[in-house]
């Protein structure tokens, strides 16, 4: 049975076992996570009771984790487009981020919240790049009734005056020619 995508039978074979070797890489990744934070989280209550350490190594770590796992689901649910992932990543990361950093000013320095710095200023430019990224690839409406983004009609007007100078060079060459 052919399933009917524009993708020819060995293409659609490569996607599915490279869905297969993410899916794999993060069931891995996470499996080795938890046995470690499990080793890691016995160590810290039998020698150090006192001092919880073993949330910055967990928080740490459970930020790669995210950014794998994230990384499974968008290839999965076939999200293509470079600028689109970019910034999923850049929210998931800001986000998880300032989680940790929130952990790590809580136990470290309470007196003074000095995790309200990076979250003002990684958080602006997360809205920037949220921004940019909706006026450089959000679709309108073409006269034609072709929806376009900029970068697509970009694209096309850069590829016409890549044939036009073809064109004048062709054209070159035939009155050398003649």
């Amino acid at each position: 049975m052919s399933i009917n995508s524009g993708f020819s039978e060995e293409s659609l074979r490569k996607i599915a076992a490279q869905k297969i070797s993410f899916r794999i890489s993060v069931k891995i990744h996470l499996t080795i996570f938890i046995v470690v934070n499990l080793l890691l989280l016995i160590v810290n209550v039998f020698f150090t009771p006192d001092f919880y350490w073993i949330i910055f190594p967990f928080f740490s770590w459970l930020i790669g984790i995210n950014m794998h796992a994230l990384a499974y689901i968008l290839y999965a649910r076939g999200v293509y487009p470079m600028g689109k992932r970019g910034v999923i990543y850049h929210l998931t990361s800001y986000i998880f981020v300032m989680i940790f950093l929130f952990v790590v000013n809580l136990t470290t320095f309470p007196e003074f919240y000095w995790v309200i710095f990076p979250s003002i200023f990684w958080g602006a430019a997360v809205i920037i790049h949220i921004l940019v990224y909706i006026q450089y690839y959000s679709r309108k409406a073409e006269p034609t009734g072709k929806w376009k983004s900029r970068k697509e009609k970009a694209i096309e007007k850069e590829l016409e005056k890549m044939r036009k100078k073809q064109e004048k060079k062709q054209e070159k060459k035939q009155n050398v020619v003649k």
